[in-house]
């Protein structure tokens, strides 16, 4: 592997962050959230320069998170956003630059096999053993949940969402539908009053909203910014959906 104290000229450098951007995706369902902000810091950074949009209203937790995680970038330069980039994925996987060259050159299944052992490494995600039913959700592990008790799937969380908010954020329509069936509250509320309605519409997942609509989500609910999902969405399709209602 290259040393990096060698110091890559500016081209190679370049081509390397582009390398590792691209990489990225065969990781994203394996890194945490506070790993993919990493990443999403410093490429907006490299890309883009120091933050220039304005900071996302309250309701949209993820749009937030990502604004404040490119704000914290402050002036870094385009160059050390890359290095820092580059950097981290060779924190997150010491093999990469050989197995992106790997899936480049043959597209062979063993590279994906290489790939899942990330699961492995426990800085990087959690444990099987250590997962409990809101991880379950949100990698849409149906079956998992099924095997719960009708107590947990009642559950919030530390931010008051339910499974079904979880649900909503990461756009999973055959879990939501699942846990209505349970008879788990659709307008239930999280500590900020957003619904899963909210969650769905902010987030643009267009059949999780139509899901929820069916089983009663009341879309006048209010969160504690008095917006209705409606006024969360930004996805075109999702607005129609509640004007036409």
């Amino acid at each position: 592997m290259e040393d990096l104290d060698a110091g890559p000229t500016e081209g190679e450098e370049e081509a390397l962050f582009n390398k590792a951007t691209a990489y990225l995706q065969t990781l994203a369902s394996n890194l945490p959230q506070d790993k993919l902000l990493h990443f999403y810091a410093r490429y907006k950074q490299a890309t883009e320069g120091p933050c220039n949009i304005p900071k996302p209203g309250f309701f949209d937790f993820k749009g937030k998170q990502k604004w404040e995680a490119w704000k914290s970038m402050g002036d870094m330069s385009k160059d050390n956003a890359m290095l820092e980039y580059v950097n981290a994925m060779r924190e997150a996987d010491p093999e990469w630059e050989l197995k992106a060259d790997s899936e480049k050159g043959g597209g062979s299944s063993s590279s994906w096999v290489r790939v899942s052992t990330l699961q492995q490494q426990p800085d990087d995600v959690t444990k099987d053993e250590d997962k409990n039913h809101f991880d379950w959700v949100k990698e849409n592990n149906v079956e998992k949940v099924k095997k719960l008790e009708r107590g947990k799937i009642m559950e919030k969380d530390e931010n008051g969402m339910t499974l079904l908010h979880w649900a909503a954020d990461r756009g999973h329509q055959d879990m939501a539908r699942y846990l209505l069936e349970q008879k788990l509250d659709v307008n239930a509320r999280d500590s900020e009053g957003q619904t899963a309605l909210h969650y769905a519409a902010s987030c643009g997942h267009l059949d999780v909203v139509r899901v929820l609509l069916r089983h009663g989500g009341d879309p006048t609910i209010q969160d504690a910014e008095g917006l209705q999902p409606e006024e969360c969405a930004e996805e075109t399709d999702v607005k129609m959906i509640f004007k036409n209602l």
